[in-house]
């Protein structure tokens, strides 16, 4: 399949905002597609790896404003004016390309298959030398693109298509496609998408084998699966008023992992579906000491504690090992960490996501004693009554985690939804989890380093970003130079000294109280925000949502 069929399709979503007929268009593109239907259900979002696979492309996007250069002959400055004035690199690259003098009269017609498998090789190139290699491999594409090609190669290597294609789009289309379009055909694909996180595997089985063939799709050992995430209930009180069958659990300040066990191999996964199992040698270690069993997915809090005190310490500490390739073991008798289990998933060669919580916890205390050393049952307690309750979250609080949660007994596992079976409780004026959305560069002798963050949180009825404040004191040197290095990659367009950034990039923030504003367009500014660090657990989605705002908002004068 011709590359420039894919770019035309490209061209009918960017020319409708209706979601009824995106969906139309990339249904009937994955009715045609044939062999090529696992690249177009990832290509469609500019994807080119499923969520839980490693997408580290290596690319940032001055790197790829050098290969435009370098495969066009037009001069930085003049692309990197067409980027400012555009504010996407993608219509930089046409431009560079449209203006390109003609070098030659021959060149290679783009193959879907060809862009998808170069694009994805970027990965994979290693050691000295591998920038080169990749500004080369992305040159070489772009001289055999065509303008709105190159715009469409660059927008996926950049991660910003701008067609208001998301997963429920992808979802519909191959409900579409190859179902009847029905809610129900809609709830079999979103289904069978939970538990597989791969949308090339769904779309196959849905076009092969149908309804059926999706509702054999099952939770599978090293693919990893979203976590089922928790609502927010104000009181104690509320949050047992609204669970059928309460069992209160501590919420610790850590980060939340899935643990894949088969035999002697065992891998670590975060919220994030990132395999961190390389930088949590200690975790490996505990569980193959520990625990006996041929196969299981854990899920569990791996919570850093002070070795001396035992007192745990904050996830900032513990984040440092996130992304650490160098000096693990030392950082893991710095930072050793307890593994407080909390829900069974898989259990020797059985999914039990669909069982209720009670089966799946009577398993997991089978599997995880009282005895262990380093993976232990995390700390629970079935309430007799709110008074018990409302103890159970002091000693919470007192013991230096961040609140409780309330689960009910009686409820399946539902992967990446807030679904009501479970509900968190902290403590109200709480740091959140923002997104950076942009930056601008310092001055003096800090103007190499990008401060003055702007921080956005999650609107889910408008599915947008919504500013609430801005970023920019008490930053020091090395806070400074970690924020440039985690976000010049994420440029997107820069306006004078401001980068306009892709929204990967999570952090906490902590500050004095929230005040209506028209400065930013949630209506609302964080007074004296802080920074509190890197949240590498999270994502963008997993960002503190605008109606928490509103309610923290209103919870200053009622409180």
């Amino acid at each position: 399949m011709e590359y420039r069929r894919l770019v035309a399709v490209y061209d009918r979503l960017d020319a409708t905002s209706s979601t009824i007929e995106k969906t139309d268009i990339l249904a009937d593109s994955f009715a045609d597609a044939g062999e090529l239907l696992p690249e177009l259900t990832q290509l469609a979002r500019g994807h080119l790896f499923a969520s839980w696979e490693s997408d580290e492309l290596g690319v940032s996007s001055s790197l790829t404003a050098r290969a435009i250069a370098d495969t066009t002959g037009v001069d930085d400055d003049r692309i990197d004016e067409w980027w400012r004035e555009t504010g996407d690199l993608g219509d930089a690259a046409a431009a560079a390309v449209e203006a390109r003098p003609q070098t030659t009269l021959v060149s290679e017609t783009l193959d879907v298959r060809d862009v998808y498998t170069t694009l994805r090789g970027l990965a994979a190139y290693e050691g000295t030398g591998s920038q080169t290699r990749r500004t080369d491999a992305i040159a070489e594409l772009l001289a055999d693109a065509e303008p709105n090609e190159a715009r469409y190669i660059v927008r996926t290597i950049v991660g910003a298509m701008r067609l208001g294609v998301g997963e429920g789009t992808v979802r519909d289309a191959v409900a579409t496609a190859f179902l009847d379009g029905s809610e129900a055909a809609i709830r079999d694909v979103e289904r069978a998408y939970e538990v597989t996180n791969d949308f090339r595997t769904v779309g196959e089985t849905a076009r092969e084998r149908g309804a059926a063939g999706l509702d054999d799709l099952s939770v599978e050992l090293f693919r990893p699966i979203k976590a089922m995430l928790a609502q927010k209930a104000e009181t104690v009180s509320d949050a047992l008023d609204a669970t059928e069958r309460p069992l209160l659990e501590y919420k610790y300040d850590g980060m939340r992992v899935k643990i894949h066990v088969r035999g002697e191999t065992v891998r670590v996964f975060t919220r994030r579906l990132e395999d961190v199992t390389a930088q949590f040698p200690d975790v490996v270690r505990a569980v193959d000491d520990e625990l006996t069993t041929q196969s299981a997915i854990i899920e569990a809090e791996v919570v850093a504690y002070d070795s001396e005190t035992g007192d745990p310490t904050p996830f900032q500490k513990l984040s440092k090992r996130i992304k650490r390739t160098n000096e693990i073991e030392q950082l893991a008798a710095e930072y050793p960490v307890t593994v407080h289990a909390f829900d069974l998933l898989y259990h020797d060669g059985q999914s039990l996501i669909d069982a209720p919580l009670s089966e799946r916890l009577t398993c997991l205390e089978e599997l995880v004693g009282q005895s262990g050393q380093t993976v232990v049952r995390a700390t629970h307690r079935r309430p007799t009554s709110g008074d018990d309750a409302a103890s159970f979250y002091a000693d919470a609080l007192e013991a230096g985690q961040e609140g409780v949660i309330v689960k009910n007994l009686n409820a399946a596992y539902q992967p990446g939804s807030r679904v009501g079976y479970m509900l968190k409780v902290k403590p109200t004026m709480e740091p959140l989890d923002l997104v950076v959305v942009r930056a601008k560069w310092s001055e003096g002798r800090k103007s190499d380093w990008l401060g003055r963050l702007r921080l956005a949180c999650w609107d889910v009825e408008r599915q947008e970003l919504r500013e609430v404040g801005r970023l920019f004191s008490g930053l020091t040197d090395a806070q400074l130079r970690e924020i440039t290095a985690k976000l010049e990659p994420l440029i997107q367009s820069v306006d004078g000294r401001t980068a306009r950034l892709r929204p990967e990039v999570v952090i906490e923030v902590e500050y004095e109280e929230i005040q209506e504003s028209t400065t930013y367009d949630s209506g609302y500014a964080l007074r004296f925000p802080r920074f509190g660090g890197f949240r590498d657990d999270l994502g963008p989605e997993d960002a503190d949502r605008f109606e928490r705002v509103e309610r923290l908002y209103e919870d200053q004068w009622t409180h």
